[in-house]
């Protein structure tokens, strides 16, 4: 119980929960994994929602409710899975390229909170990647839900890697402008 409330503070930005949840534990592990099968089921599941027309479309009773919404929610942890991978990555690439200490396994542990806030613009998210009109309200989540990002991952910057606070923003700067040049790279032309 003790760690969902530091994960609750080091969600409104407490520099001492984040600097708790840093430290090496193994039932820190054990959660930060169960959150992050949690956002992948909320990812797969807002995936099913936005595509239950095509799943209503297929033919057989078994694909349209087990292996179509299994595959959907297997994919959605896969992509929170590398998500977590890849922004673990960009964190301490940001960090180390600011003579920062790097500790690619403390940001591994911490980017689990950093991705709840993903939650609220999942379905601007996955509006994006299918290509269906996004609404004011998806927008608005979708800008809220990256600005939260970036300010939990420039605290966790700030506490792992012992960094003033503007160090930490622009590391986290560097990141975000880093994977949104691949993203626009990857993305398909619409």
């Amino acid at each position: 119980m003790k760690e969902v409330i530091l994960i609750f503070k080091a969600l409104i930005l407490d520099k001492e929960a984040i600097q708790q949840l840093s430290e090496p534990k193994s039932s820190w592990k054990l959660l930060s994994m169960c959150i992050t099968v949690l956002l992948g089921l909320v990812y797969g599941y807002t995936a099913i929602s936005i595509n239950s027309e095509t799943i209503a479309s297929f033919e057989t009773p078994i694909l349209r409710q087990t292996i179509v919404p299994g595959l959907f929610l297997f994919f959605g942890i896969l992509m929170i899975l590398i998500t977590k991978v890849g922004l673990s990555l960009l964190l301490w690439a940001g960090s180390k390229g600011l003579s920062g200490r790097g500790l690619l396994g403390v940001l591994y542990r911490n980017t689990t909170f950093a991705l709840i806030p993903s939650v609220i613009a999942l379905p601007a998210f996955i509006s994006l990647q299918v290509g269906t009109p996004m609404t004011p309200l998806m927008f608005t989540t979708m800008i809220v839900a990256v600005l939260w990002i970036y300010l939990i991952c420039s605290k966790v910057v700030e506490v792992t890697q012992q960094f003033v606070p503007w160090r930490a923003y622009v590391a986290v700067l560097l990141a975000f402008i880093f994977y949104i040049s691949i993203y626009y790279i990857v993305l398909p032309p619409s």
